[in-house]
């Protein structure tokens, strides 16, 4: 590779690592807005779907956080139309599953009942891909808001303090 080409792309992939939307470190619920790329009821299952991944405990799980506004947020302003239009298939296919195994809504079904959904959506060669990109964007959704890197990891977003006027 020439010189000039080498820097070239060194420039144009630290321009980039620059540029890289800053929105997905430190998240909260209050600064993301909704899309108009799912439905009411889709937003609905993206919820539930992070909820029976990263359930509530004793700290906050994927509900508390918000995690459901990250991932529409995601899914709509980072992933192409054919990779949305698989993420609601798959979300049809958890929904029909739901209604004819337990005769409920995926809302409606148990922790277990909707596990066990989530793990025939893994077994499906159709919705594989789905589920996977459902399962890792959960849990980096969950891992980046702010509340996980406040209370558990204890992320200062400037460390080192100024002690000024200080007698010595």
């Amino acid at each position: 590779m020439k010189r000039r080409k080498l820097l070239q792309s060194i420039a144009i992939s630290a321009g980039a690592m620059v540029i890289l939307p800053s929105w997905a470190q430190g998240w909260s619920r209050e600064n993301l807005s909704t899309s108009q790329v799912f439905t009411l009821e889709e937003k609905e299952m993206l919820r539930m779907i992070a909820g029976t991944f990263i359930p509530e405990g004793k700290s906050k799980g994927a509900i508390g956080v918000g995690v459901e506004l990250f991932l529409d947020k995601l899914f709509s302003d980072c992933y192409t139309a054919e990779d949305q239009q698989k993420i609601k298939l798959a979300i049809k296919a958890l929904s029909l599953q739901a209604n004819l195994n337990h005769h409920l809504a995926f809302g409606a079904c148990n922790t277990a009942q909707r596990e066990a959904l989530l793990q025939d959506l893994e077994k499906s060669a159709e919705h594989l891909w789905a589920y996977s990109t459902l399962r890792a964007e959960t849990i980096r959704g969950y891992t980046s808001s702010e509340y996980v890197l406040t209370e558990h990891y204890q992320y200062v977003m400037a460390p080192g303090f100024y002690h000024g006027c200080v007698n010595i």
